[in-house]
């Protein structure tokens, strides 16, 4: 009985010593346990050997068998050795035939990561980093932000305004900056509450400088567009075999906190018809009017600004392009979507104020000297400059407000229009096509339902 538990012991002494694990101890006391593997070979034809470390020998013998078994069977992933900075800068670099604006949202989708974790390694990233990106975010993602940093145009325009309690305009403002575009500058400042305009073109500053250094979160669908994106990057090393699995997949994404009852005014995606035609009689004075109509009828703001004379006629709207802001430029490309190429039967009251304002813009430019071309754009200023896409949704703000209807973005007279025509009977198909989208965004996205329509659902069910 004893030779044989000797023999046992033995035995399993030799199978322990067959899993090659040594064990370290560091200068500062530290014990850890390592082994090494080939895992496969290198450019140059060589074994690419390499070393493992594990805290708990129990840790490297269960690592050392998944490792040669997924070696053995040709599903080890080969782990880069780069900074999710690099990582981030590879994936961009790859990202090719997709819309620049759309490169331009991954890149700020992305800032806030490479600021919390760009120097970690990213096959060292862990779903509690994750976790901790959210956190970050939600509670402290606007601190340091850019726009607050003393060398940033924002800043400094904002210092010139604090210079002047009576107020600046916009014209001295543009003197003093004149090599950049202070009106998407002086947009975003009006935006984060740091300016405010008491009469038309003038500024003055809302608050104390000293208050805007605090740390202030960002909104929950801007932590899930970073989350979104963050994945992506990472599941395409999942993909390459370079990392074992995706870890910010993982990560819980925060949900819209639920309006109060005082903040239903803030929760409104669209409007009733009655809201749509005041906004419209409302805009009935303005010059670009026409602009207006396109956007009630449920075209995209890129598509209003992309709108060029040669494609407008009794006819048709044809809808080939799209003016969008991509940081302090803009940049006129294809529509957003296969589908967002289409032509648009103008309806009689659009159709008439388009022609009323080609005849404006034609006297416009005979007063200013200006040669008149069918290809310019329809919606821009007196001097035939084009209107950069922030003014045009500001001047949106500016006719609401005047009229005191509900606040909705720009985006919201889009939504009016799909869930209006919805309402009307309009066939799904059709008001997607109409708009230039999947059937199924008509219904999960742009719909929204009305009081008046929850009333005439609930009368009609007993009769």
């Amino acid at each position: 009985m004893s030779t044989t538990k000797s023999t046992d012991k033995t035995t399993a002494r030799k199978s322990r010593r067959a899993e090659p694990i040594d064990k370290r101890t560091a200068k500062n006391g530290k014990v850890t346990w390592t082994f090494q593997l080939d895992v496969g070979t290198k450019p140059d034809g060589t074994r690419d050997r390499q070393r493992f470390t594990c805290d708990t020998q129990a840790e490297a013998r269960r690592e050392y068998r998944r490792i040669s078994s997924e070696v053995a069977v040709g599903t080890f992933a080969k782990l880069l050795d780069i900074t999710v900075d690099e990582a981030c800068d590879r994936w961009l670099e790859g990202r090719r035939g997709i819309r620049r604006i759309t490169l331009e949202g991954y890149r700020n989708d992305l800032k806030p990561v490479r600021r919390r974790m760009g120097k970690k390694k990213l096959a060292q990233l862990t779903k509690a980093d994750g976790d901790a990106l959210v956190d970050f975010m939600l509670t402290e993602g606007r601190r340091n932000h850019k726009h607050f940093r003393p060398d940033s145009l924002m800043s400094q325009v904002a210092a010139l305004i604090g210079r002047h309690p009576e107020g600046i305009t916009a014209r001295e403002i543009k003197a003093r900056f004149p090599e950049f575009d202070v009106h998407t500058c002086l947009s975003g400042l009006i935006r984060d509450g740091r300016v405010i305009r008491p009469r038309r073109a003038t500024y003055v500053l809302a608050q104390p400088v000293e208050s805007e250094v605090g740390a202030t979160g960002v909104k929950p669908v801007t932590v899930r567009s970073t989350l979104t994106t963050f994945g992506m990057m990472v599941q395409s090393y999942v993909d390459q075999g370079a990392l074992p699995r995706n870890v910010i997949a993982l990560v819980e994404r925060p949900a819209d906190d639920i309006a109060d009852d005082d903040d239903d005014a803030e929760a409104a995606k669209s409007w009733t018809l009655e809201e749509v035609e005041t906004f419209l009689e409302a805009a009935r004075s303005e010059r670009l009017y026409a602009a207006w109509l396109m956007s009630a009828y449920g075209m995209r703001r890129s598509e209003v600004l992309g709108m060029r004379w040669t494609r407008f006629s009794d006819a048709a709207l044809k809808v080939r392009r799209g003016r969008v802001a991509i940081g302090t430029e803009t940049e006129e490309n294809l529509p957003k979507s296969k589908r967002s190429r289409r032509d648009l039967p103008p309806p009689a009251d659009l159709a008439e104020a388009l022609r009323a304002l080609k005849a404006r813009q034609r006297a416009e430019c005979l007063t200013l000297g200006i040669p008149w071309s069918d290809d310019r754009l329809i919606v821009v200023d007196e001097a035939g400059e084009p209107i950069r896409p922030e003014r045009y949704s500001d001047a949106f703000q500016k006719i609401r407000a005047r009229v005191g209807l509900r606040r909705i973005p720009l985006k919201g007279l889009r939504n009016s229009s799909v869930s209006l025509m919805l309402a009307s009977g309009v066939p799904v198909h059709i008001v997607a096509a109409f708009h230039g989208h999947d059937p199924a965004l008509s219904l999960s996205v742009y719909s929204d339902a009305q009081p008046e329509d929850l009333k005439a659902a609930g009368a009609s069910l007993f009769g």
